[in-house]
């Protein structure tokens, strides 16, 4: 791979080219000169400066026209780089074609241009220009054609006339997003703060205790006809007979219950928790709310961080689990307990 002659043709093409471990080459403008004789045109030399750009670009240049990878590339500019510092160090001098060489002179590295350097830079285009200048250029005319301006159709003059006047349908978008996120908020703090001061309850329906009815049920018996004991017809046998059929009483519907059956065993007096709590502000909030629902209860803090309401109640004591149920369906589904 000729490293030398890639040096030149991207100096020559980018007017610059750095080396890694050699320096960048810079290509500058001599300006022309007046000895009072002569004239001399411009030229152009390279200059070598220790500061340059380090990219990959070269590399990028030199694995593209030899279509191989960059690193490969890299590694081959490297090794160029380290052959090149030893020949020079040994006295010899590293040939760029058609550009200069390297030289080193007293341990200072040098680049020497090549007096045959023939540099043209690339000419400006003036296309653009001359076409403008021809479409500029008036086409002489034997008759003077009088200019004829025609008024633009209507659906023109409307559209012009109407076009600012469009809908911003983005901050419109933006502006119905912004009020349903604000709805949503407001619904959800209204919620929270529902939550948090607890559900509103209901005064429980008046619950019958049972209880045993005393009161003995009085049967109306039917009144016996009247026998007539005169009849010479009738003997005493069938008076007899006659007189018990009337005090037998006719066979009855049975009637409904209109009392609870009375309970199957002694009344004992517990009391049972309805409500457990660790702040004791919540647990004042809810005594308040069942003492103005009538409820007889009471706040016992269990210890300092568990605050009971607890409500005395009296039932049989087979009676007692049908009790609980009826005051979890009432008040708590799942904190009613009897209070230990």
């Amino acid at each position: 791979m000729d490293i030398p002659k890639y040096i030149g043709l991207y100096l020559l093409k980018k007017q610059s080219c750095y080396i890694h471990g050699l320096g960048n080459l810079e290509l500058k403008k001599i300006s022309s000169t007046y000895d009072s004789q002569s004239l001399t045109g411009p030229s152009y030399e390279v200059v070598l400066t220790q500061s340059g750009s380090i990219d990959d670009n070269f590399a990028n240049f030199i694995a593209t026209s030899e279509q191989i990878s960059i690193s490969k590339a890299s590694n081959t500019l490297r090794d160029f780089s380290t052959q090149s510092r030893i020949d020079l160090h040994s006295g010899k001098e590293v040939i760029i074609p058609a550009i200069g060489k390297f030289i080193e002179k007293n341990s200072v590295l040098q680049f020497i241009t090549d007096p045959h350097l023939q540099y043209t830079p690339p000419s400006i285009p003036i296309l653009r220009t001359s076409r403008r200048a021809e479409q500029d250029t008036p086409t002489p005319s034997t008759f003077n054609t009088p200019k004829i301006e025609f008024a633009p159709p209507d659906n023109e003059v409307k559209q012009s006339k109407y076009s600012g006047a469009t809908v911003n349908w983005g901050r419109f978008a933006l502006l119905v997003g912004i009020l349903l996120l604000i709805i949503v908020g407001i619904a959800v703090g209204i919620y929270y703060f529902t939550m948090q001061r607890g559900p509103a309850i209901a005064p429980p329906k008046a619950m019958a205790m049972p209880f045993k009815d005393t009161t003995p049920a009085v049967q109306t018996m039917p009144a016996a006809p009247p026998v007539d004991t005169t009849h010479p017809a009738i003997s005493d046998t069938t008076k007899s007979a006659v007189t018990n059929a009337a005090t037998i009483p006719p066979q009855q519907a049975p009637a409904k219950p209109t009392a609870a059956p009375a309970p199957s065993g002694p009344m004992i007096q517990y009391k049972v928790v309805l409500n457990t709590y660790e702040n004791q502000a919540k647990a004042e909030r809810r005594l308040a709310q069942l003492k103005g629902f009538k409820h007889n209860v009471e706040l016992v803090k269990k210890d300092s961080a568990k605050f009971l309401i607890i409500m005395p109640v009296s039932s049989a004591a087979t009676d007692s689990s049908k009790m609980l149920d009826s005051l979890r369906r009432t008040f708590n589904p799942k904190g009613v307990s009897v209070y230990k």
